[in-house]
């Protein structure tokens, strides 16, 4: 038996054998295309926290919720307000521990003591350092049952207003 023998990061090697009736030039080349993806995947996981590209969530009033890449966030929201207002998420009934979200506060409408958010907010998740880190599923699942309870609608000349009371 032929066999193709590769080293892949570190201390990692990787061997094949081949049967002798193997085309060698077709598996070479596969084998070839397997150790780039290798050292491709390698470099990627090579990446910190803070240079990956978040996962954040998109939420309206009265809308689906999107989940996103934050830079995909960014240039799609960031046109469309000033996003200046950073609030952290808390709820004794959910576990929304390091939830945060940012909005633009030019779209809250104070009613007495009361705030609702009539534009969408950006939810995104912090670590113990502050740092963003990536929205897990838990964490996508607790800010939709959040925001539902805290969607309302308000009535005013007629019209229906969806906001999120904050």
């Amino acid at each position: 038996m032929n066999s193709i023998h590769f080293h892949f990061n570190g201390d990692v090697n990787i061997n094949l054998s081949l049967p002798d009736s193997a085309d060698r030039p077709g598996y070479k080349k596969l084998v070839d295309s397997l150790e780039e993806y290798l050292h491709d995947a390698a470099e990627e996981a090579t990446v910190t926290e803070a240079e990956a590209d978040s996962i954040v969530m998109v939420m309206r009033p009265d809308k689906t919720p999107e989940v996103m890449q934050e830079t995909q966030c960014w240039d799609e929201i960031e046109s469309k307000g000033k996003y200046d207002c950073l609030e952290v998420v808390s709820d004794d009934a959910l576990d929304v521990a390091g939830l945060a979200i940012v909005f633009d506060g030019r779209r809250v409408l104070n009613l007495g003591r009361e705030r609702y958010l009539l534009g969408p907010v950006i939810v995104y998740k912090t670590d113990e350092d502050g740092d963003g880190v990536s929205l897990s599923a838990e964490d996508v699942i607790a800010a939709v049952v959040y925001f539902a309870d805290h969607t309302v609608t308000l009535y005013a000349d007629g019209k229906d207003f969806p906001a999120f009371h904050i």
